[in-house]
């Protein structure tokens, strides 16, 4: 990773900088609000209904934000749109931090909301145009390790005013510094040079990609890459000038927005938001003071920007549908794990809800916690790229509101080991679907990946399926081979010692035989020297 970054250019660097930041605007808030509700609930004296209402009002909040990034992007490109939405985030920490009644503070967590849907929509395809092919997929997973990384500065922010007076108005207000240096970045940073391009600003495009590239030569071909895509989609788009036409037009395009609204879906499901926005919460009814509570968050936080680093190296070598095959199962032992943690005792509960909550990190941070985002900003054809990660971000923002607000009615009707046993349950069948219908995108052309879908989902689960049959008989005639070479080994071994041990035989006789003749031959002397002597 670090020799990848030396090998950048500034401006590059740059470009995730800006995608670091604006992700960490909306995982700070996660882990602010997670510890400020425990003193705000109180000072507002709030039900679970509405204390489930104000967590999860920043995601009402995102979701008109994912809407109106569309617009915002196709007028003032993917810089302005981030630029505004960094603007939006510093005046709702404002209103937030000096709320003195709860509407107020409601307020300021929609206005806030709003912010998180325009960088959701944004930064993924933001970072994507902007990206070399061959490490494509270390851009687009910085959206999710940012979020972790802000996640955990959030709770170092809890940990330093859960003590302070009127601590809770800092926590929260704390979303300002991040959205601040976004800001800051971004008036230094490059527009996308595919945005760029969509607009006929051929010259702007290239003396981006010369700041973005290594050499003038691969600027160059990156240019006519992708001035040739760009103008054969055009012209297409004026045939089917409709979003909705093309969706209806287009049986790959409808299959590539189905799969990414799917994979929305499965990381919802899986509790994702529900342990984020709650451990807190949680950790308090299995029994931890307020204080405490919050300093095992902070160790929790540091558990989950340590979990996501390796993603950054694994994604682009060993592939999007591995790495999510191969930790979604765990992610579901981790959820039942804490579900059964309250069937025990207080000390049970503690041990085992860490130590769940722990594993869940450690397999979310590589699996279906970036992949669903680093796969849906790969997936849609460029001309409506922006439309396609709108919806997205909605039906993700929609979901993520369903499960926080409904996370303590949950609780309290299903209990604990019912509402994780469930979020477990959908994990395993999310499994299940993207085994199936889930097309690798490794490696290839940000332009040729939604080529993959030409093909129907019977067709592509057919082939998931002959490749895990190739592998296994692959591995299996490994097996044969190593089987037939160990007895052939064992057959030279056995002539070996067959030859080794005839002439041992043949020795043994000859020297045996040589030895009689030589008796004989003293012997015949022994006689000759008698018959002398006498």
């Amino acid at each position: 990773m670090c020799s990848v970054l030396r090998q950048m250019p500034w401006k590059l660097i740059l470009v995730l900088i800006v995608g670091t930041f604006g992700g960490s605007v909306v995982g700070i808030d996660t882990a602010l609000v997670g510890g400020a509700q425990l003193f705000f609930i109180k000072r507002f004296n709030l039900d679970a209904s509405l204390q489930g209402l104000t967590i999860a009002a920043t995601l009402l909040g995102a979701l008109v934000g994912s809407l109106l990034s569309t617009l915002l992007n196709s007028l003032i490109g993917r810089r302005g749109a981030m630029f505004l939405a960094g603007l939006d985030a510093i005046a709702a920490g404002f209103i937030e931090a000096f709320s003195n009644i709860w509407g107020v503070l409601l307020f300021g967590r929609l206005i806030l909301g709003v912010s998180f849907g325009v960088f959701t929509s944004t930064i993924p395809v933001f970072l994507s145009e902007f990206a070399p092919t061959e490490i494509r997929g270390i851009f687009t997973t910085v959206y999710q390790v940012a979020y972790v990384f802000g996640y955990f500065i959030g709770f170092i922010v809890d940990v330093i005013f859960v003590n302070v007076s009127h601590g809770w108005r800092f926590m929260l207000g704390a979303v300002i510094l991040p959205a601040t240096v976004d800001i800051v970045a971004l008036s230094f940073s490059c527009e996308s040079p595919r945005w760029l391009l969509s607009k006929g600003r051929l010259e702007n495009a290239r003396n981006s990609l010369l700041q973005l590239r290594k050499s003038q030569e691969v600027a160059d071909r990156d240019l006519e890459v992708m001035s040739n895509v760009i103008e054969k989609e055009r012209q297409e788009a004026k045939k089917q000038p409709s979003f909705f036409r093309i969706v209806y037009d287009k049986p790959s395009v409808r299959r590539a927005l189905t799969l990414g609204l799917a994979l929305q879906i499965a990381q919802q499901f899986s509790g994702v938001n529900a342990v984020m926005f709650y451990f807190d919460y949680v950790l308090q009814l299995a029994g931890l003071s307020d204080s405490h509570s919050i300093d095992v968050s902070l160790a929790l936080g540091f558990g989950t920007v340590i979990f996501g680093l390796p993603t950054f190296w694994l994604v682009d070598r060993v592939g999007r549908r591995i790495l999510l095959l191969s930790t979604m199962p765990f992610v579901a032992i981790s959820l039942w794990m804490c579900g059964f943690s309250f069937f025990g005792d207080k000390k049970v509960r503690l041990v085992l809800n860490i130590t769940g909550t722990l594993l869940f990190r450690l397999f979310l941070g590589p699996g279906i916690g970036p992949m669903p985002w680093v796969i849906t900003a790969e997936i849609f054809p460029w001309q409506i790229r922006t439309q396609c990660l709108t919806l997205n971000s909605f039906c993700s923002y929609m979901l993520n509101f369903v499960v926080s607000f409904s996370w303590p009615t949950m609780l309290n009707s299903m209990h604990a080991q019912g509402a994780f046993g469930f979020f477990g349950g959908f994990t395993i069948l999310s499994t299940i679907f993207i085994f199936l219908f889930l097309p690798e995108t490794k490696g290839l052309e940000m332009e040729a990946t939604h080529r993959l879908f030409e093909d129907s989902f019977f067709q592509i689960a057919k082939k998931n399926l002959e490749g895990v049959s190739k592998m296994f008989s692959k591995v299996m005639n490994r097996n044969a081979k190593n089987r037939g070479d160990d007895n052939a080994n064992e057959t030279q071994k056995m002539e070996e010692n067959h030859i080794r041990n005839h002439t041992m035989e043949a020795s043994s006789s000859s020297a045996a035989r040589y030895s009689k003749e030589h008796s004989s031959r003293e012997d015949e002397l022994f006689g000759v020297k008698c018959t002398c002597a006498s």
